[in-house]
Formats: C-alpha cells, structure tokens, sequence
C-alpha cells in the first residue's frame, strides 16, 4: 500500500515539473516573438464618409399629347403603342387633298397675277414714253401706275395665300419632336379631326432627369457632395441640374433634378446617395481614458492614447491630414493603458 502511494506521488511529481517547464518554454518563446495583444490598421483603409439616402425617380422633361393642327381625316398611324421613335420621326398621315387642290388653284392665280403685272408694266411705261412726247395726259400715266400698283399687291396677296396653303400641307405630317416612346393612341384612322384633336401621346426619353425632395430643416446640399443613383442594378454618378425656387411647406421639403444616366429606364426608382467629402473616423475606434476621448494610435512601434479634441462618445470623428496618415489600434484597445499621451 505504501508502495503504491509512493509511486502515485513519484509520477504526480514528474506530471507537475513538466508543466512547469513547459510554461517556461512557453513564457520564454512568448517573450522572444513579443506576440501582440492588439491589431492594428491604416486610418486610410477604416475611414469612412457620411451619406444621405433619399428616394428618387427617374422622370422625363416631356410628356407630350400631339394633336391634329387642322380639319382633316385622319389617313395613317404610322406608329403604335410602345413604339421608340426618333425626333423628326413620322407618326401620323392626315388626308391633305382639299388643301393640295387648293394649293394647285393658287399656283393658276399667281401665274394669271404674275401676267397681269407684267402686262400692267408695259402699259404704264409706254405711257410714259408717250407723256414724255406729250402724245397723252398726265392723268392716264397716273392711272397706269396705280393699276401696276393694284396687280403688285394682288401678287404679294397670293404668294401669302400660297404659303398658308404649303403650310397647312406641312401640318399632315405630324412628326415626333424628340426621341420619345408611344404611350397612346388618343384617335382612330378614318375619324374627322379639326385642330386640337389628341391624336398621340408621347414621352421624351432623351435627358431624362432624376426628381427628389430633400428636407430643408436638416439638410443642405452643398457643391461638394458627391451625388450618386443607385437602383438594383448599378450605382452611377450623377450631376445636379437646377433645384426649385420654393419650398413646399406642408412637408418642409425642396425638389431637386439630377442628370439621369442614359441607360436608366424612364419611371424607374431608386435612392439618391449623398456623400460627403470630409472623411471620418468610426466610433467604434474612439475609446475612453482618464476622463477623455481619444484612439491609441502606433508611434515608434508602440501604441501612445491620443485625445481626440471635441470628440463625442458613439459618434463619428472627422479626421484630419495627420490622423488620416496615422497607424491606429483596431482592437485590443480595452487592455491598453493611457501610459503616454499627447
């Protein structure tokens, strides 16, 4: 029995001086490679920016409903719900032939006018001559001149009546005024139109534009925030175009246009990030010592406390050009002592 507790005592013996050495070597190896308590990074890689998001829609400058200039049946849709078209585009025929005709009915005028100047012309210069010889009276010269005078305006008469003609003829084609879309075809082929008939609806899609209200009881946007538009697909940089003049009092709130991107689809809806450019340090890097707010930073391999003037606890810090440049302790900030601070 003796025995036995003796060798049990023995190996306990040899158990515990093991440990013991091989907590030294480990004491002495954690000595030799100074592993650290802490982790540290570049300010530049954890700073951050303030954004703003907003909700916004991609909206176009013109919605426009084309409508009939003058009487006339409605002859050919050329396009049809849904349809792209291109500015100058021809969308809608109307049935022109009452105002050809007249048209070919002021031209037999004009060259029967053009005839009768001409005749008039000769006949109060030879007149002339003859009043020069003293072959006829003054009276019969004057009377000569007011009948040139007569066919002259009788001229200028029908080439008016004439363009007003080639203008209503202008007016069959109606053509699209813009790159647009489509939306409705407000009237039927064959139907009688006369002016202000709604033939077509038509949406512009060229310089879309980007609508959103910001609030202006805590926000104002300033030239130097970068605006961004970002839907499911894609975040694209946008500019700002013109903000509204007043403010819409029921929701305190100011529109604002943002160029659109060209490949954003019209009425699509997304979110106005804005963000600005003072670059900030975050909170959760700021911790507390001896009263003070401040962020161990790595000088000479060793981390010193810096106190971060007008820091508040849980907020964000702006940073400036020698703190963006510094090295920061990331973590393993609650084992660290002030020790040293500036």
């Amino acid at each position: 029995m003796h025995r036995t507790f003796y060798t049990i005592g023995r190996t306990i013996g040899c158990t515990i001086g093991l440990l013991s050495s091989l907590v030294f070597t480990l004491q002495a190896a954690l000595a030799e490679e100074a592993l650290p308590l802490y982790t540290t990074a570049a300010v530049a890689d954890i700073q951050q920016s303030r954004q703003h998001h907003f909700a916004a829609t991609v909206i176009s400058q013109n919605t426009t409903r084309l409508s009939s200039e003058i009487a006339a049946n409605i002859k050919q849709f050329h396009v049809r719900p849904g349809d792209r078209v291109e500015q100058g585009q021809a969308l809608v025929s109307l049935d022109c032939r009452d105002a050809e005709d007249q048209l070919a009915l002021l031209q037999s005028r004009l060259a029967e006018t053009r005839s009768s100047v001409q005749q008039s012309e000769r006949l109060a210069s030879r007149l002339g001559s003859l009043r020069e010889r003293q072959l006829t009276d003054t009276l019969s010269v004057e009377d000569a001149l007011s009948e040139v005078t007569r066919q002259q305006a009788r001229l200028s008469a029908v080439n008016t009546e004439i363009q007003l003609a080639q203008r209503q003829i202008s007016r069959c084609v109606i053509y699209a005024p813009f790159d647009a879309a489509v939306t409705a075809q407000l009237a039927g082929e064959g139907e009688r139109s006369s002016p202000g008939t709604l033939l077509l609806s038509l949406q512009q899609l060229s310089d879309a534009e980007i609508e959103v209200s910001l609030p202006v009881d805590r926000f104002t946007l300033s030239d130097d925030l970068q605006a961004e538009f970002k839907t499911r697909e894609s975040i694209q940089s946008i500019e700002l175009l013109r903000k509204s003049v007043v403010i819409d009092t029921p929701s305190r709130s100011q529109k604002f246009w943002f160029s659109a991107p060209d490949d954003i689809t019209i009425g699509t809806s997304g979110e106005l990030i804005l963000t600005e450019p003072q670059p900030y340090l975050p909170a959760e890097y700021i911790v507390s010592r001896s009263g003070q707010l401040g962020v161990f930073l790595i000088k000479e391999d060793k981390p010193v406390f810096v106190p971060l003037a007008n820091a508040q606890e849980g907020r964000p810090y702006p940073l400036t050009e020698e703190l963006e440049a510094a090295k920061i302790v990331t973590q393993g900030q609650q084992w660290l002592q002030a020790g040293a601070t500036e």
